[in-house]
């Protein structure tokens, strides 16, 4: 795999005119590799739930799901730093404030989704239900925060 798609979008020029940071490349990384495999792993889950009925298959989905996101995410990393050899790692307080903001809005939404799936549907769920509805809350969660960063570097405002 070529990676055709990473070469779209590492390439873009953002709206200020300047070549995407580290973290922004990072989080279009992140979403890209994360959100249509376990789009499909849900519509899997929701979509066909008679299609896996012992625990080892609902195991087997997930490491092969949980798979595909590391190797996609790894070989991304890896292209990315092929890329920026030689270059340095510019960090500014603009990025570190962007990514403050994505993280403390997801810890919130994984907070409050934790609190659902820990404290309440125990009383009327249980089993897969239950670890597939915490694996939403961390896959939501981190959703949030990469796209609050990627909406962090288009906005001509503050961070924060």
């Amino acid at each position: 795999m070529k990676f055709d798609l990473l070469n779209i979008v590492f390439e873009t020029i953002n709206l200020i005119g300047r070549i995407m940071s580290s973290l922004q490349k990072r989080a279009w990384l992140a979403l890209w590799s994360m959100c249509p495999v376990y789009c499909v792993y849900f519509a899997i889950q929701i979509g066909f739930p008679d299609l896996l009925t012992t625990m080892l298959e609902h195991i087997g989905l997930f490491a092969l799901t949980a798979s595909i996101h590391a190797v996609a995410y790894v070989s991304g990393l890896l292209v990315i730093k092929r890329r920026e050899a030689g270059e340095p790692l510019l960090e500014d307080e603009r990025d570190r404030a962007i990514d403050a903001r994505g993280t403390r809005v997801a810890y919130f939404v994984l907070l409050t989704c934790m609190i659902v799936v820990g404290v309440v549907m125990p009383f009327n769920n249980g089993g897969w239900k239950l670890v597939n509805t915490a694996l939403l809350a961390i896959v939501l969660s981190e959703t949030v925060r990469y796209a609050l960063i990627l909406i962090g570097y288009r906005g001509m405002r503050l961070a924060h």
